[in-house]
């Protein structure tokens, strides 16, 4: 992987932390304050561990080099892929998951999403540096940086008024299509037989350390596959007032 400039590398790693953070603090204070201060240290703790296996794990993988042995078959680049979006499933229809629609105001639910906007920039100056692919970036085929736009448009709203059902629900519809759109060009991009983007550099910056952590920012998902099974209204906003969908 080319050089990273200290700029870029340490802009990565304060938005790791500041996710982690979030995410850590958001299922502390999602009870609150209906239960005691005990329980809630211990909902803390909880989603400390999956941030660290999240993270661990990731680290661990890269670290070892196999992440970058995309000659085998299949290539485990594509296998830890794959176990990260069931992964990511799992949390978001987990206890931890309906703890956070049960207790946490839609407007943070989807307006922290804003944080894909920083991501985006830096992902540009990862490209200008020659470590990422244009496609993966706004300079090419990744749009992402909208889903960060609506994130903070729903937040505002959210804030002064009620966003109706139909804003929430299109919001988890551009944010799940343009999750799908740079997911497919990650991977075609990718030096696997799945190839279909040849321009260099392959996508292969996020099999290095500290770059795997960049599935820490699949809380993007992870937040829209929340929203979706509230179906756009956390019982305690009332921001849709009243409606609510089953979490089949």
């Amino acid at each position: 992987m080319p050089r990273i400039s200290d700029f870029s590398e340490q802009m990565f790693l304060a938005l790791v932390a500041l996710v982690a953070l979030a995410f850590v603090i958001g299922v502390w204070r999602a009870g609150k304050p209906r239960e005691s201060s005990r329980t809630s240290l211990r909902w803390a703790g909880v989603a400390i561990v999956v941030i660290a296996v999240w993270l661990g794990a990731s680290a661990l993988a890269a670290e070892t080099g196999i992440l970058r042995e995309f000659n085998r078959r299949p290539p485990p680049f594509l296998v830890f892929l794959s176990v990260f979006v069931i992964a990511t499933a799992a949390v978001a229809l987990s206890p931890i998951g309906g703890r956070l629609v049960n207790g946490t105001d839609i407007r943070w639910l989807a307006g922290f999403q804003a944080f894909r906007i920083p991501v985006e920039y830096l992902l540009h100056r990862l490209y200008q540096e020659g470590a990422v692919p244009a496609q993966m970036t706004y300079a090419g085929m990744n749009f992402d940086i909208l889903s960060g736009a609506l994130a903070l448009a729903i937040f505002i709203w959210g804030t002064i008024g009620k966003p109706p059902r139909w804003a929430i629900l299109g919001f988890n519809l551009v944010g799940l299509a343009l999750l799908i759109n740079i997911v497919t060009i990650a991977i075609l991009s990718a030096p696997t037989p799945l190839r279909k983007f040849f321009n260099e550099p392959a996508n292969t910056f996020v099999t290095y350390v500290p770059f795997c952590g960049y599935r820490l920012f699949w809380y993007k998902p992870l937040g829209s596959a929340i929203c979706w099974s509230s179906g756009g209204c956390a019982n305690s906003a009332n921001l849709c007032d009243g409606i609510n969908v089953s979490r089949a």
